[in-house]
Order: C-alpha cells, then sequence, then structure tokens
C-alpha cells in the first residue's frame, strides 16, 4: 500500500544520495528510523540477516578448521624435530669431533712438513672436507652401534637410561638402520674423497667400520681388549690422514716420525680416559664384562689412568720435539698446553663422573692449539 511505496521511495532517494558522495554503502539504521520499521522485519532484511549468519558460520568453521591444521603442523614437526634429536643423539655429535680433529692434525702436519705450497693445500680443502664428513659418519656409526650393543645395561645405569636405545625413543630396528645408513654414507664421502685409483683411505675407512662393529658385538667384553681397541681408534685418523691421496708409501721419515709422535700421545690418553669411563660403569659392568676396575680394583685403576695423563703431559711439557712441531707465530700451541696440562691436573681431583670429561675437554683444548698451530704454519 502507501506505506511499502512510501518507503521503496526513501530507499531510492538514500541510494541516490549516497551515489552523488561516491560511496555504495549505506547506513541502514538510518533508513531504519526514516521507515519507522526494523529492516529484519521485511523480507529482503530477514534474506540479508540469514546470509551474514551463514557467512558468519561458514568463517567460523574455516577458523576452527585452520586452527585443527595449524595444531597438527604443530605436533608433527615437534615430533620430528625430536625424533631428530633422538638419532642424532646416538652419534654423540660433540664426542666424535675428537676423531676429526686428530685427522686433521696429521693431514696439516704432512702436508706441512712437505713444504707444499700454499696453492697445492688450498686444492686439497675439498678433499679433507669430504674425508673429515666420512670419519664424523664413522664415528657416529660406531657410537650408535655401541648405544645398539648396550642397550641392556644402559637401561639400568643412572646416567645413561635417558639414551635412545635405552629409553625406547628408538627402536632397536630403526637404530641397526641409522648404523647401517651412517656407515654406506661414510664410505661414500671416503670414495669422494680419494684420487682416482687411490683405495688406501676407502680401505682404512671399512676397516675401521669393522673394527667397531667387532667392539659392539663383544670384544669390549674381553679385558684390556676394549681400552685397546678405543686407544686405537682414538688415533687411527692420523693413519687416515696418512692415506687420504695414496700417498702413505711416499712419506718421509720425518713426517712418518711426526704421527708416530702424535700417536705416542693420544693412544695413552684415550686409554686412560677409557679406564676412567670403566671405574665409572663398574656395577652395571659387573657380571657382563671384564674390565681392569673389576680386576684390581677401583683405586689402582684410577692411579693407572691418572698416571698414563701424567706422562703425557709431562712429555708434551718438557719434549722440545713438540713445541718444535706446532712453532707458529703466535705460539697458540704454547697457549693450549697452558690450559690444557691445568685442566687434566684438576681433573684428577674431582669426582670420577666430573673428571673424565673434564679430561675430555683438555684433548680438545689441546687439539685445537695444535690444529691452529699447524694453520699458521701453512700460511
Amino acid at each position: 500500500g502507501a506505506m511499502s511505496i512510501f518507503r521503496y521511495y526513501y530507499i531510492i532517494v538514500a541510494l541516490v544520495a549516497l551515489r552523488v558522495e561516491g560511496s555504495f554503502s549505506f547506513n541502514l539504521q538510518q533508513y531504519n528510523r526514516i521507515s519507522h520499521h526494523t529492516y529484519s522485519s521485511t523480507t529482503a532484511g530477514r534474506v540479508v540477516t540469514s546470509l551474514r549468519r551463514r557467512k558468519r558460520t561458514s568463517l567460523d568453521h574455516q577458523d576452527g578448521r585452520r586452527h585443527v591444521i595449524n595444531n597438527n603442523l604443530s605436533i608433527a614437526e615437534n615430533c620430528f624435530g625430536q625424533t631428530a634429536k633422538s638419532y642424532i643423539r646416538m652419534m654423540r655429535p660433540v664426542t666424535i669431533i675428537q676423531a676429526v680433529g686428530a685427522f686433521l692434525v696429521g693431514r696439516l702436519v704432512i702436508l706441512t712438513s712437505s713444504a707444499a705450497s700454499n696453492s697445492s693445500i688450498i686444492k686439497e680443502v675439498p678433499d679433507i672436507l669430504t674425508a673429515s664428513i666420512s670419519i664424523y659418519l664413522s664415528y657416529g656409526a660406531g657410537m650408535a652401534m655401541n648405544d645398539c650393543a648396550d642397550v641392556a645395561i644402559d637401561s639400568v645405569h643412572e646416567d645413561k637410561q635417558h639414551r635412545s636405545v635405552a629409553s625406547e625413543t628408538v627402536s632397536m630396528r630403526n637404530a641397526s638402520l641409522f648404523c647401517v645408513a651412517l656407515s654406506i654414507l661414510s664410505l661414500i664421502f671416503s670414495f669422494s674423497a680419494s684420487c682416482t685409483g687411490c683405495n688406501g683411505f676407502p680401505v682404512w675407512s671399512f676397516f675401521n667400520l669393522t673394527i667397531m662393529a667387532m667392539y659392539a658385538l663383544g670384544l669390549q667384553r674381553i679385558f684390556l681388549v676394549k681400552n685397546l681397541m678405543c686407544g686405537y681408534l682414538a688415533i687411527a685418523p692420523l693413519i687416515g690422514a696418512s692415506l687420504l691421496g695414496g700417498r702413505a708409501s711416499n712419506l718421509g721419515g720425518d713426517v712418518a716420525g711426526k704421527l708416530y709422535k702424535l700417536a705416542l700421545i693420544g693412544f695413552p690418553l684415550q686409554v686412560a680416559r677409557e679406564i676412567l669411563k670403566d671405574i665409572e660403569d663398574v656395577k652395571v659392568d659387573e657380571g657382563t664384562k671384564k674390565t681392569l676396575p673389576l680386576v684390581i680394583g677401583e683405586r689402582k685403576s684410577k692411579w693407572i689412568a691418572y698416571s698414563l695423563v701424567a706422562v703425557v703431559n709431562g712429555t708434551m711439557l718438557l719434549s722440545p720435539y713438540f713445541w718444535t712441531m706446532f712453532k707458529s707465530t703466535p705460539n697458540v700451541y704454547a697457549f693450549s698446553v697452558v690450559i690444557g696440562t691445568p685442566m687434566c691436573i684438576w681433573a684428577s681431583v674431582l669426582p670420577l663422573s666430573e673428571g673424565q670429561k673434564m679430561l675430555k675437554k683438555s684433548i680438545y683444548v689441546l687439539l685445537l692449539g695444535m690444529i691452529t698451530a699447524l694453520l699458521n704454519q701453512a700460511r
């Protein structure tokens, strides 16, 4: 009727006014006041209100789905991150740096002693890096193998229950596959680091992996074999350094002598550390392994371990041979000895667990000093 015509008239007027002002939106509340009726009472109003409600509901559903997806992604990322960390922990990523450090010392001794030019040393950098990755992966595989072999002992050890396999964070099957994958990758990198027709370094890598597997499978339970094998594995990278590029047979007597003397200080240090670890594990090793502390007692074993450390430090301090070998400007080696030797002394008075960890840190300090000194010589 008249009211409807009146209402549509005002709608047309309002739209025209808004068009003149350059805007296509118009205020529904003003229209409601003009028409004296609520907008939702009209058929058009009910349709618009319904559409708005549906839109809000649709947006709410979209937000809900988006929230669920984000939560699932976050959970997946956390799970992947935790799983990756569990596998990396099996490798002992910090501990195995020691093997790479020994290799770098050996290789740099060979290069600096053979009067190699800076350009030839730079050319070797890619092979040295590739070989370092190979060694890192192979020693990581050895650590993971040991976790698989010692799962029963570690599961009851107060300080080792958190290990990935012992805590069942990683299944035995997956841990074994991880060991195989690391070993294969290590061998691939070892071949990549060697020149064509030079198989010395890959053969050494395969031999090392075999030693690690035999150690994990049972040789570590034989009296003193564990300590001797760990001592060998500590200095084995020096052998690898001499075999890289197939030049082992061409090493001069002076270079070979330097490598032997480095082995003579590296071997007893690692044996000493393994004895201290055996003392720490004496309760859980009883009945499963035959270690030095179980045979001669903890006190005598500790005395032997720190006697070996004292002999090594005394040799490094008093022998002019090592001061000459690592002479550089600035004298970084002297600085590492000044720091590393007191760390060894301090380790002997600390509680057993802290002492063997301090001894490990002192080895890192000495290795860093040697590597830096040799790099200064190569400049």
